[in-house]
């Protein structure tokens, strides 16, 4: 359920060249699920900046985002104080149990998926990963997979490889899959898996929650709101080619 609510910059600090993690101290909504995004109200702006969930508990929330323009930009300047949040935005992943998955993301994209590899575990499931950068400098989350005990590989544009061809020579095309990512990684994975999954879109949005339908999305069979019904679609959903 959504929920409008101010909370304390408890961390704010720089990962990599781009990419910073943000940790916000309050109390944080008890029904948050993996997949979810939250709208962060920086000063100054008009319209709140989506940012996927990294980590939650009952006393914080943790965002890890990518400069993206003049808001992420302020954003990172930001030290202390509270911010102005709409907790619980959009639908999130729906769970597996007992069963082997994948689980594939790309660049910031893998930032939404941490808190799902954990929640899979717990429904004891098998969970491989796979996540893609585009050069080493810009790898996140090495250690926290580590610490997680799974199955996991990364990739690196700069070497000739990526997530795609790596599922492929592990042999794993046949596995149910989650992914976030670009929007052509994940074209091209949904091409190459021969089984079902389900891909979290990353868009341009508005509100963040449906009201403004600035990112209404044609699908195979109905009309959507990537905000609302979204982010998250199966794999059969999606026409790729109505995304930019």
């Amino acid at each position: 359920m959504l929920r409008a609510q101010k909370l304390t910059i408890k961390e704010n600090t720089q990962l990599n060249e781009n990419t910073f993690k943000l940790v916000l101290q309050g109390d944080v909504p008890q029904d948050l699920k993996p997949g979810q995004f939250a709208e962060v109200k920086v000063p100054g702006f008009s319209l709140g900046r989506p940012l996927s969930l990294n980590d939650f508990d009952q006393e914080s929330v943790t965002f890890v985002y990518r400069i993206a323009g003049k808001g992420t930009k302020e954003l990172t300047t930001l030290k202390e104080g509270e911010l102005d949040v709409i907790n619980g935005c959009g639908n999130g992943f729906t769970l597996k149990e007992n069963e082997h998955v994948l689980v594939v993301g790309g660049g910031i994209g893998t930032a939404p998926l941490l808190p799902l590899i954990r929640a899979l575990k717990e429904n004891n499931c098998k969970v491989d990963v796979i996540f893609g950068f585009r050069e080493r400098k810009e790898t996140l989350f090495e250690e926290e997979l580590k610490a997680l005990g799974v199955g996991f590989w990364i990739t690196y544009d700069s070497e000739g490889n990526n997530v795609v061809t790596k599922m492929l020579e592990l042999g794993k095309e046949d596995l149910y899959f989650y992914a976030c990512g670009p929007l052509p990684m994940m074209a091209a994975l949904t091409n190459a898996s021969k089984a079902s999954g389900q891909c979290s879109l990353e868009t341009r949005m508005g509100c963040g929650f449906g009201a403004c339908m600035g990112c209404s999305l044609q699908l195979k069979e109905r009309t959507a709101r990537i905000c609302k019904e979204g982010p998250v679609f199966a794999k059969e959903e999606i026409i790729w080619q109505n995304l930019k």
